[in-house]
């Protein structure tokens, strides 16, 4: 089976977007987790800009660290769906969102993977609340 390597133009990286009322200092830590444990952490301050009375923080085309980019090339090199779902399933990427001053839990999302027959991306995305 022929190598289907990310090639230099392609860029791997994720945009996220998220909305408040108020002017926040937020900081967003995405951390890879393999086998429930975290194998490389990304953490991005984010400032808001004011839109139509609400404050809005993007993360715009982040690229993924050179472990994911790996990540998903030795994923593309698996002979199958089936063994691609098998390593898929002890993987997770978890988002949590923290307001800076007093470090308070925002959001906190995982994010699970599935590659499908037809080509299309399967994930479930899953908001983490606590039961305090």
């Amino acid at each position: 089976m022929p190598r289907r390597h990310s090639n230099v133009n392609t860029f791997h990286g994720h945009d996220n977007i998220w909305e408040s009322k108020e002017k926040l200092k937020i900081k967003v830590s995405t951390k890879a987790c393999s086998f429930g444990k975290g194998v490389v952490e990304k953490v991005q301050k984010v400032e808001p800009r004011c839109y139509q009375g609400r404050y809005l923080y993007e993360v715009d085309k982040s690229p993924l660290c050179e472990y994911m980019v790996n990540f998903i090339d030795k994923l593309k090199d698996l002979p199958g769906t089936n063994l691609m779902n098998n390593v898929l399933e002890n993987f997770t990427v978890l988002q949590h969102i923290v307001e800076e001053g007093s470090n308070e839990t925002l959001l906190c999302i995982a994010c699970m993977f599935e590659v499908s027959e037809n080509h299309q991306p399967d994930y479930s995305i899953y908001r983490l609340t606590s039961t305090d």
